[in-house]
């Protein structure tokens, strides 16, 4: 508009420039004409100035030779006084020039005197008079005024030179708007032609507009059979929605975007039309049915792929075309009435496809909700880019509408649920913008909590957003709006009616939004029976399945349902007949459907041709419908129902598997019950046993305190009663951490045949004591420096060899056999057995009992054979845990073999072991020089803690009295505290490395270990940080000895607490 306004205005201010030029170019044409004509007066003005001059002189030159010539004088004077005032009759103009009149004057008064003297010169002659000199003068004065005349045409002559440029300046400015109108034209001219050839052209989409279209359909000729003409009507669906929600621009994209998909998909030897609005048209020519439902088909094949690659705008029409051969005589008009009618069609037949994938998405949709674990009471479906909601679900009380725009549910949403202090934060999360941002594939839930009061109950809820698609920007597109609505607890347990209006809602929803119900409980029933319970009829009888064909009694339909009910009647089951009996006439049924029972069902055994008992599930659906009765020509109302018959036997057989199961189930704990109160009355025995012990030889010493040989004896075995402790101590330790999975076993480095040759040292004393024979084996070792736990397999080692040596005979062997059996380049694989010559154990015993917790075989073995009854089970998890297997031979009476493997990763490559004995030789040669070592220690047992000053920290007044014992025994100098705040307030108020160690008991009152040794090390105390601090304690696991080491301790003791360990400790770190 801005851009027609301007030219307009251009336009006129052009033509106004003509008009002044002109104006001014006929003015200046008129100013040149009067200066022409004055040059021309001037001219002759001249000529007649200088005609005065020539004949004055004839004049005097004729009367000095006395020739008087008076006509000649009033000719000057006429020609002077022409000059002067102008003459018609000379044909003189009077020139506007003041000088040249001053002079013309001066001219005219001495011509005066110039007459005066020639008189006297006809009295007197010319001698006598001054005529010569007053006729020069004359002369000079003509001259003057001929010069003044000469100089005034110049000027005039001057002036018509400017007035011919400022012509040619105008001519040429009119020459140039004259161009610029003409341009003008021409152009003006060309867009006529093509306005001429866009009279037919719609702009907005480049095809021919609703003129052209209108002249085609408005042709006159009829169309017969024989022309083969098809017309196609299309009309978009949602142009009036988009409008609305989106803006006309964004219309127009979508009017625009159809048109290009439309002219791509039809051929271009076919008319492609826009005919106003949201319709086109196209026309194909010499085409059959099959031509034009193919050409329709390509459309619809374009406009998919079109809307699959812009979601946020997809091409949504209907379509109806005329052809026609379907016609004897019809025009283009007709066919365009046939074709619109026919697109109507189209349009509903695709408004129930649009609404039949519509309600898909929304079952698909709400199956997301739900996988999600959301139970929305309200659901609403969001474009973002369209601005615009659907509800999934809505509840009764919802207060939307079905649809509308999404920035219009914000507002409502906002004024329903929100207060003043809320009411600002759920407007900007709700705002589509602030979606955008925060909304994505990645942090998909975005979650409103809200609270308001409905009349005088306060309600709390949540607004859920979730996140379905992006668009092709990555922003979001899709997303569900859900509303969750909390009811007071107090409150919602009181309110019957709440809980039954809840419970109608969601049944409600369940019905509504499961479009496959009725089929899904069609195909869980085997057989479907339909009745007439008002006139007793059973109709018809459809098997769905063979698995109840069965049962089929081949009666014939229609019949009797209350006859058909007796006659299976017989084959039910006596514990079930009473279920049976609930549906087994019309009368029953009926009375249950007038008391507003519509579905009744049951569940009984009924006996097939075999007399097997099967469950069956009867469920009867009941329902009013009213009748025409053609033979008695009126309706009727009737009780139809539907009889669903379903196979249960499956879910009975299940239901019996889950009993067997849990009675199982109840078994196995009983069993581990009764196993563990067996264990703890284990434990009891075998714990007060060796207390039993350690009591008795007390009081053997206290009354044989100079029987120095008695008591020495009295002494070593209240020792091995502890040691027996401390192994049942451990077992339980061990066993409780593999339960738990907190045993963390050690990598490191060590010698496979040492810890053989230990295990062989440890059990030693046992051999001989049942005096056992032990007989060695060992092939194919080739790689003895191995990574892993060398105290685990020890541990397994020991505890087997033990019950190879407990459970044995008096005079019994053992033998053990060690083999490489396989070396991959980095692990070797290795297989231990023990073999004995014992007791055995019987088959049943191994399979299901020997790695289980707390079990021995016999009862009665318990006071030969001591044990807690953990130690294989300790065994069977160790080896799992270090990835080995263990398996076991046994023999009743006759002896039992444990076979163990392990893959162990090599250290370092070594030579083959190929002499056996010499490898034995050089560990017992390391085992001397240890003993050697040892025995270096003992050597300083009298004085080596000479001069130490330690500080002894435990709370328990027998282990303090104990530790205070050992150490002064070996020279150390002690100081006491008996908790950890003691022990750091001591240390602080001592002079510096007046203490040369700390040991450290844990677990204290007031302040425990652990604690007092990190307040030492952060003291600012010169000898704080290099202070050696041992911890003592009753805990032996890594975590604790890593607490330990975070705590800043140097070692680790475990209580018991050895006098030579305790010794070589602080020995070691001082």
């Amino acid at each position: 508009m801005k851009k027609v306004l301007n030219s307009k205005k251009l336009s006129y201010i052009t033509r106004s420039c003509m008009i002044l030029l002109t104006t001014v170019l006929i003015i200046l044409f008129f100013c040149i004409m009067l200066l022409v004509g004055q040059i021309q007066g001037t001219a002759r003005v001249v000529n007649y100035a200088g005609l005065v001059r020539g004949k004055t002189q004839r004049i005097i030159k004729l009367e000095n030779a006395g020739q008087p010539h008076d006509e000649m004088i009033e000719s000057v004077s006429s020609y002077i006084k022409g000059l002067r005032y102008g003459s018609d009759e000379l044909k003189l103009v009077r020139l506007d020039d003041a000088a040249f009149q001053v002079k013309m004057n001066e001219l005219n008064r001495y011509f005066e005197e110039l007459c005066k003297e020639i008189l006297l010169i006809r009295e007197k002659g010319y001698e006598n008079t001054n005529i010569i000199e007053m006729s020069e003068t004359f002369f000079n004065i003509c001259d003057e005024a001929t010069g003044l005349a000469e100089a005034y045409s110049q000027r005039k002559a001057t002036a018509l030179n400017r007035l011919e440029q400022i012509v040619f300046i105008d001519i040429g400015g009119l020459i140039i708007i004259i161009a610029i109108e003409l341009v003008k034209a021409l152009r003006y001219a060309a867009q006529n032609r093509i306005l001429q050839s866009k009279v037919y052209l719609d702009e907005a989409t480049g095809l021919p507009n609703k003129n052209k279209c209108e002249e085609i359909l408005n042709k006159p000729k009829l169309l017969t059979t024989e022309d083969a003409v098809a017309v196609c009507v299309f009309d978009l669906n949602n142009l009036r929605n988009i409008n609305n929600t989106l803006g006309h621009d964004k219309g127009d994209e979508y009017i625009y975007s159809f048109a290009k998909q439309l002219r791509i998909a039809v051929p271009d030897e076919y008319f492609v039309g826009r005919d106003g609005g949201d319709e086109f048209i196209v026309v194909l020519n010499g085409v059959t049915r099959g031509h034009v439902e193919k050409c329709l088909l390509n459309i619809r094949k374009q406009t998919e792929t079109y809307s699959k690659e812009h979601p946020e705008m997809p091409i949504s029409y209907a379509v109806g075309y005329a052809l026609s051969q379907d016609f004897e005589q019809a025009t283009m008009r007709e066919l365009f009435r046939y074709a619109d009618k026919n697109m109507y069609i189209d349009k509903n037949r695709a408004k129930m496809e649009e609404a039949a994938e519509e309600k898909r998405i929304n079952q698909s949709l709400l199956a997301k909700v739900k996988d999600m674990g959301y139970h929305f009471s309200d659901c609403l479906y969001c474009d973002a880019f369209m601005d615009k909601y659907r509800t999934l679900r809505a509840s009764s009380e919802f207060f939307l509408a079905e649809n509308g725009s999404y920035s219009g549910a914000v507002e409502q949403i906002v004024r329903k649920l929100a207060t003043d202090s809320t009411r600002k934060t759920i407007w900007t999360q709700l705002q589509i913008d602030y979606l955008k941002e925060h909304l994505t594939n990645k942090n998909f839930v975005h979650e409103i909590s809200y609270q308001y009061r409905k009349g005088d109950s306060p309600l709390h809820g949540r607004l859920t957003v979730i996140f379905y698609d992006a668009s092709r920007d990555g922003a979001v597109h899709h997303f569900i709006l859900g509303f969750e609505v909390f009811h007071d607890k107090n409150i919602a347990a009181a309110d019957e009616k709440l809980q039954l209006t809840q419970y109608y809602e969601q049944m409600k929803q369940i019905i509504l939004e499961n479009g496959n119900y009725v089929e899904a409980l069609l195909d869980t029933a085997e057989v479907v029976c339909t009745a007439d319970f008002t006139h007793d009829r059973l109709e018809n009888i459809f098997y769905h399945s063979n698995s109840l064909q069965k049962f089929n009694m081949k009666v014939s339909l229609p019949c009797s349902y209350n006859e058909y009910c007796v006659k299976h009647k017989e084959l039910i089951t006596e514990d079930t007949i009473e279920n049976y009996r609930i549906v087994d006439s019309s009368a029953k049924l009926l009375e249950r459907f007038h008391t507003g029972e519509k579905q009744v069902i049951v569940e009984y055994r009924e006996k097939d041709i075999n007399g097997k008992p099967i469950w069956l599930q009867k469920t009867v659906l009941m329902s009013r419908d009213t009748v025409y009765d053609s033979e008695l020509q009126k309706e009727s109302t009737v009780v139809h129902g539907i009889i669903l018959f379903k196979n249960t036997a499956v879910f009975h057989e299940k239901d019996q598997q889950e009993k067997e199961r849990l009675q199982l189930a109840f078994e196995k704990a009983d069993s581990a019950s009764r196993a563990k109160t067996e264990f703890v009355n284990r434990m009891s025995h075998d714990i007060r046993t060796p207390i039993n012990g350690i009591i008795g030889m007390l009081d053997i010493i206290r009354k044989n305190k100079d029987n120095e040989k008695k008591v020495e004896e009295c002494l070593d075995k209240i020792q091995l009663s502890a040691g027996h402790l401390m192994s049942l101590a451990d077992d339980v330790l061990d066993m409780s951490k593999l339960e738990s999975g907190r045993l963390v076993l050690e990598e490191v480095s060590f010698n496979l045949l040492q810890v053989i040759d230990e295990v062989f040292s440890l059990v030693n004393a046992q051999l001989l004591e049942m005096k056992l024979s032990h007989h060695t084996h060992r092939k194919n070792l080739h790689h003895m420096m191995v990574i892993g736990s060398p105290t685990r397999l020890r541990q397994i080692m020991v505890n087997l060899f033990s019950n190879a040596i407990k459970y044995n005979k008096i005079g019994g062997t053992i033998d053990t056999y060690t083999e490489e059996i396989s070396f991959d380049g980095t692990t070797a694989w290795f297989e231990f057995k023990i073999k004995d010559s014992g007791i055995g154990m019987s088959e049943k015993f191994v399979k299901e009992e020997l790695f289980d917790i707390f079990t021995q075989e016999q009862v009665d073995a318990r006071t030969r054979y001591k044990g807690s009854g953990l130690g294989m089970s300790i065994v069977r998890q160790l080896i799992e845990a270090m990835n080995g297997t263990i398996e076991v031979e046994s023999i009743l009476g006759k002896g039992t073999t444990f076979i163990f493997r392990f893959p162990f990763k090599i250290n370092q490559p070594e030579s083959s072991l190929l002499d056996t004995k010499e490898s034995l030789s050089a560990i017992s040669e390391k085992s001397m020089k240890k003993g050697n070592a040892a025995s270096e220690v003992n050597s300083l047992n009298n004085n080596c803690l000479d001069g130490m000053h330690i500080l002894l920290v435990e709370d328990n007044d027998l282990n303090m009295e104990i530790a205070e014992f050992y150490l002064q025994e070996y020279g150390a100098r002690i100081e006491k505290a008996w908790n950890g705040k003691e022990a750091v307030e001591k240390f602080l108020a001592s002079a510096p490395n007046t203490y040369d160690m700390i040991l450290m008991d844990i677990m204290m009152p007031v302040m425990d270990g652990l604690e007092a040794s990190l307040a030492i090390r952060l003291s600012k105390r010169t000898d704080a940080k290099n202070i050696p601090i041992i911890a003592m304690t009753a805990q032996a696991s890594k975590e604790c000895m890593q607490q330990c080491s975070d705590a800043g301790m140097n070692g680790h003791l475990t209580k018991p607490v050895a006098s030579q360990k305790l010794i070589e400790t602080i020995i070691e770190f001082t």
